[in-house]
């Protein structure tokens, strides 16, 4: 798989007052992986919605270990090959200092048009642009 690596300063409005990050924020730190996987592979979400969105219709977060206000985390994000209109993202996250695992998680997408409808192929640049990124890589 091929990783993308974001580094995100834990904030204090992510923390509960045990200085510990709370769990809702680790979803986040994921979209903020996927944006930058997506930036990195030439896709712009951004002109990607006015055609289709990517709405999630599964997710999982398995929590290891507690992230803190004041240390800096690692968001490695990576993107399996779709086989279908599905994009499936995994997801790491670990401190920064030793790289201990605090978090691992996957997000499922499903695609649709603008109008709701379920989108059974990826659009061929999209696929292009993932394929590009991906490479050989199984």
């Amino acid at each position: 798989m091929k990783w993308v690596k974001t580094e995100l300063d834990v904030r204090y409005v992510e923390c509960d007052p045990m200085n510990v990050v709370h769990h809702s924020h680790y979803l986040v730190w994921f979209e903020i992986g996927r944006i930058a996987l997506a930036r990195e592979a030439g896709i712009d979400f951004s002109k990607l919605s006015e055609e289709m969105y990517l709405p999630v219709i599964d997710f999982r977060c398995q929590l290891k270990d507690s992230a803190r206000y004041g240390q800096t985390v690692v968001v490695e994000t990576a993107l399996e090959r779709p086989t279908k209109a599905l994009l499936e993202f995994k997801y790491r996250v670990l401190r920064k200092q030793g790289r201990q695992l605090l978090a691992t998680g996957e997000t499922r997408h499903a695609m649709t048009t603008s109008a709701g409808q379920l989108i059974v192929r990826i659009p061929e640049e999209v696929q292009q642009k993932i394929d590009d990124f991906l490479g050989g890589i199984v």
